[in-house]
């Protein structure tokens, strides 16, 4: 198959991308209906990779994507996501909601008086600008805002009508302890008025990133964005097995969360939410002194799954090729270089209701099976 053959109107479609810092995930919802959640940028185009694959297809992103989610603000996660909003006129736009109140406000106001070095931050006021551009005449400022996607919250519902299937994308988190302890935590890197200049820190925003269940008719697919497990169990993945409240479908995808990492591999999340062996499709993240996943990660992976798709080798790229004289400079500069960014890996997982051969997996641009 072609990485530019668009799915079929009843195939549920998970594409995930990451070149080795950052990902994105576009997903079909059917009926030609897509979502985007997080965003990374293809280097060689210089364009958000969600836009330039749904170009590639041949559908208009404008028109098409209906949903957009920034599962938590680190910067491998939100780089281009305003010109995904920018694009996608129709779509909604959907964040944590342990990022909401005046906290978050004044947290993208102080970014011209404190040394942020995040792109974060400056994405977020961007979509703020946005957004308050596209409301309706009349609102007030105050109420302008993303939608919150909390625990146990339907973010977009298409009901089974003609050639569509029933669709469905469900917040399972940020449950209500992480959302009391986001607002703690924003609160905590504001500058205050007349400091020195700083660099904002985020804590631990990946107890407040939101995990997705999607739906298209009974195929189902968990997005785990970069949750991690908690000693508390009101918090992370503790949060959410137990919860009555969540859609019960157990999934046959599974974006794996945190890149692998052992902290956000809790082992009950398997028999609970996932079907016997699903497909786990995972990025690295290659911006450590051991990146991850680590081969003992991608083997913990492969004893639970039907097969481990990773979008790009772990550890980064091989260096470039340069002059002699270059490569020289550098090695007497440096103690070691990695490249940290690599092909724009894809892997493209397409399923169909009651097709017997089962999911099929696509592998484009380096993407690879444990």
């Amino acid at each position: 198959m072609s990485a530019t053959d668009p799915p079929t109107r009843d195939e549920l479609e998970v594409s995930l991308f990451g070149p080795g810092v950052g990902e994105s995930v576009v997903a079909h919802l059917g009926a030609g209906d897509w979502l985007v959640v997080d965003s990374c940028v293809d280097r060689p185009s210089r364009e958000p990779v969600a836009l330039r694959y749904l170009k590639r297809l041949g559908v208009d992103p404008a028109r098409v994507i209906k949903l957009i989610v920034v599962t938590h603000w680190h910067d491998d996660h939100m780089r281009g996501i305003s010109e995904v909003l920018r694009v996608a006129g129709a779509s909604q736009f959907a964040c944590s909601a342990a990022l909401r109140r005046l906290e978050l406000f004044t947290l993208v106001g102080s970014r011209e008086r404190a040394m942020t070095m995040s792109s974060g931050i400056d994405e977020f006021a961007e979509v703020l600008e946005i957004l308050v551009a596209r409301a309706p005449e009349g609102a007030r400022a105050e109420g302008i805002g993303p939608q919150w996607a909390a625990a146990n919250q339907r973010l977009f519902q298409r009901a089974a009508s003609g050639t569509a299937p029933r669709a469905e994308v469900f917040a399972l988190s940020p449950s209500p302890a992480s959302q009391t302890l986001g607002f703690s935590e924003i609160v905590e890197q504001q500058p205050p008025l007349g400091s020195q200049k700083r660099r904002l820190v985020t804590l631990t925003p990946n107890r407040a990133s939101v995990v997705l269940h999607i739906a298209v008719d009974d195929m189902c697919a968990i997005l785990g964005a970069d949750l991690e497990n908690s000693e508390d169990p009101t918090v992370g993945w503790q949060a959410i097995i137990p919860s009555d409240s969540r859609p019960q479908a157990r999934s046959v995808v599974f974006k794996v969360a945190h890149h692998g990492s052992p902290n956000a591999d809790h082992p009950d999340v398997w028999p609970s939410l996932l079907t016997d062996r699903p497909i786990s499709i995972v990025t690295p993240y290659s911006r450590l002194a051991q990146p991850l996943p680590t081969p003992d990660d991608l083997d913990r992976l492969k004893a639970r799954s039907q097969g481990v798709y990773c979008t790009a080798l772990t550890g980064g790229a091989r260096l470039p090729r340069r002059d002699p004289a270059v490569e020289k400079t550098l090695r007497e500069m440096a103690k070691a270089r990695k490249v940290l960014d690599g092909r724009m890996g894809h892997v493209r997982v397409r399923l169909k209701s009651g097709d017997a051969a089962g999911p099929r997996v696509d592998l484009f641009n380096g993407a690879f099976k444990a």
